[in-house]
Order: structure tokens, then sequence, then C-alpha cells
């Protein structure tokens, strides 16, 4: 079975934030770092995808890099860079783990995906890799997902639409399962069934979540060594009243 990172075109058309989201989110990335004094300099995008942050940034004057684990979406972002006009040093690696002989000023995880770290041993690991990575006083944006329940218990099929893409359309459709609720996690299923020239793929693509809150989230960042929590902030306009947000930055260093 084929997974939806097989297609970057169509991830970035059903997955990834909108135009207008990104603008806001590089913005806001922009403005964390100004007023902790980073106005230049280079940033990593860990989980890169197709680089739509990075691009921005890159357009704004930094010097930027990306890290995924799928070759076909590094390929993608590979495209997008080079029709932007902007140079991303692109890697292909696991975020657990990672060795780019490369300093950052500032490492960001966009898109909500950090909740994919499932395991506490994976985190640490995760977080002694990019604190290898980050100059000495550089910056960890993460953008985390506002998860306002507790771990499923239920199985459910659920978000069933039908969306237009360039040359097609895509079905999809989630699974809920019951999930595991001495590890935190939450298990998901997304199907996809790509209808795009004249062809039909399709492609299924299972999550275990971690469940967040900002409470356990600065517990973590506590437990682990050389760390310290800047803060949660909207993604909108670096405001610290993330209430009412679907998900939002949390700003480590």
């Amino acid at each position: 079975m084929k997974s939806l990172y097989d297609f970057p075109e169509v991830y970035d058309q059903i997955l990834c934030h909108d135009a207008e989201t990104v603008a806001r989110e590089v913005k806001t990335i922009m403005d964390l770092l100004g007023t902790r004094g980073i106005i230049q300099g280079r940033i990593l995008e860990l989980a890169c995808g197709s680089c739509s942050h990075s691009i921005s940034l890159a357009k704004a004057g930094f010097e930027t890099a990306g890290l995924d684990l799928s070759e076909q979406m590094l390929n993608g972002a590979r495209k997008k860079a080079s029709d932007a006009g902007v140079n991303i040093d692109l890697q292909q690696g696991n975020i657990i783990d990672f060795d780019l002989g490369q300093k950052y000023d500032c490492i960001i995880f966009m898109s909500e995906t950090f909740p994919l770290i499932a395991e506490h041993q994976d985190l640490k690991s995760h977080f002694a890799a990019v604190r290898r990575h980050l100059r000495t006083g550089g910056v960890y944006v993460i953008d985390v997902d506002s998860h306002k329940h507790g771990v499923g218990t239920e199985y459910e099929v659920w978000g069933k639409r039908t969306n237009q893409i360039e040359g097609g359309t895509v079905d999809i459709w989630h699974e809920s399962f019951p999930g595991d609720w001495v590890k935190g996690t939450s298990r998901m299923t997304m199907h996809c069934r790509i209808h795009m020239d004249g062809h039909t793929y399709e492609t299924s693509d299972e999550w275990a979540l971690r469940v967040d809150s900002p409470w356990n989230l600065k517990v973590l960042i506590e437990s682990l060594p050389d760390w310290s929590l800047e803060g949660f902030f909207s993604w909108r306009n670096s405001s610290q009243d993330i209430s009412e947000e679907k998900h939002y930055f949390m700003v480590v260093r």
C-alpha cells in the first residue's frame, strides 16, 4: 500500500496549511526570533515535507535547510524551492536521531507533527539530536496540535470528503482506533483514494499520536538536561493567549 508521502503534490493540497496561514506562521517565527536577537542566520526545518516554511524564510534572507525521511517529499521540496528561486540544503534522515555536521541558530518543527514522536525514549533522543545542532543560545520552535481530549477509546470512521486537486480529485476518510492509555497515545489511519491524470492510487498512513497539553510539555522540557522553556505562543501573532487556538508554538532554548 502506498503512502500519501509518495505524492508530495497531493500532500501539499490536502494536508499543508494554506499559503496565508504559512505566511502568518513564518512572520510569527521571525517575530519570536527577533525578540531573542536572531534576525539572520541558519534555520533547519525538521520533517520539512515540501518546505513551505523554509522557502518563505529563505526569501526573507535566512539560510535554510530541511530534514525529512521521505525521499519523495524531498524531491517535491527540491522542485518547489527551485520554482521559488531559493536554495535549501535538503537532507534525508530520521528526526529521532540525526547528525548533519552543522549548527543552526534556529530549528523549527512545523505542521503539528511533533506528537508523532510517541515514545519517551525517542523524545529524549530527538531533543538530544536537536541540542547537538543548535548554536549556544539557539531557539527551537515547535508547532503543537491542541489536543483537548484524552486517549481515544472507540473505533470511528470520520472526515469523509472529496477534495479537488490539480489534475483530479482525492477521496479522504479517517479511522480512529482505541488508543493506548498507558502510553498516552491515540491511534489513527488516514486513507486516500487519489484520482489523478487518468489513474487511481490508494494510500494508507497509520499514526500513533501523543496526547499533549502545555502542562505536560512543560514537565517534559523541565525533565530534559540543557533545555529551558521560553513559553507557548499563538501561531497568529506571538501572543501568549493560546486558550482558543487549534495549534500553537512551543519555544524552547
